[in-house]
């Protein structure tokens, strides 16, 4: 199974493209527009197995799938997460796909949603059959001391469940200690930082499998982030 996580910095339909020689079964696509209310007809053709959320119709976030591959919504205990998408694949995996935003206070914005969407979902996770996916604008080294549920507390949270990023795991790199950046601020290669995630439990991570995070030079010209790949090697 690969699954592929990137934030496309808006107008997916001109981008999605670039995507298809890495053969993804599983593309989860932040700032990406709705395919049904888009006018480009070849996107909304490509576009034949997703689901999408957002306010607005140019920027939500979407899980896109082969088509031999089951996508179910499944529940949220609050509907404040609007940019969270909680998916059951195949009816077997559970796939959080994320995209953390700024709102009106801290403990409202960024990694503090993702925090908050685990203590109050955990009940309907199986962390043993999980993926959670995508930007979380966040990483350890912006921790705030006296925040709870900054990225260290999530991070923790997760472990007890034997959930782990698949970069930090399979290269033994401590959260905070990244040599390679995902986002690069105003696509300035002196601005690194490390925000996207692919998590995993750490029995498939156990496996024969590989991840791939691309290269700023080949992706800066799309986007301020760049795609990051998680193959399992093992089928849906």
């Amino acid at each position: 199974m690969k699954v592929l996580s990137w934030n496309c910095n808006c107008k997916f339909r001109d981008k999605y493209q670039l995507l298809k020689k890495y053969n993804a079964d599983i593309l989860i696509i932040q700032e990406c527009e709705d395919p049904q209310q888009s006018s480009d007809s070849e996107y909304k053709l490509w576009a034949k197995n997703y689901l999408w959320v957002g306010d607005k119709k140019h920027q939500g976030l979407g899980v896109f799938a082969k088509t031999n591959i089951t996508l179910k919504t499944l529940p949220q205990h609050s509907n404040a997460y609007k940019l969270f998408l909680p998916v059951l694949i195949n009816n077997q995996y559970t796939l959080v796909a994320v995209w953390t935003k700024s709102a009106s206070t801290i403990k409202k914005g960024y990694i503090n949603q993702l925090w908050n969407f685990l203590l109050e979902n955990r009940e309907f996770l199986d962390f043993s059959k999980i993926i959670i996916a995508g930007d979380w604008n966040s990483n350890a080294q912006s921790d705030r001391k006296r925040s709870e549920g900054n990225h260290s507390d999530v991070v923790r949270f997760l472990k007890k469940e034997d959930v782990h990023s698949a970069y930090h795991y399979l290269q033994k790199i401590a959260h905070g200690d990244e040599s390679m950046a995902t986002f690069f601020l105003h696509r300035n290669k002196k601005k690194p930082y490390h925000f996207d995630y692919i998590f995993t439990h750490k029995s498939w991570l156990n496996q024969d499998c590989s991840f791939s995070l691309f290269k700023p030079t080949q992706w800066l010209k799309y986007s301020d982030h760049i795609p990051i790949l998680l193959d399992t090697k093992d089928h849906i």
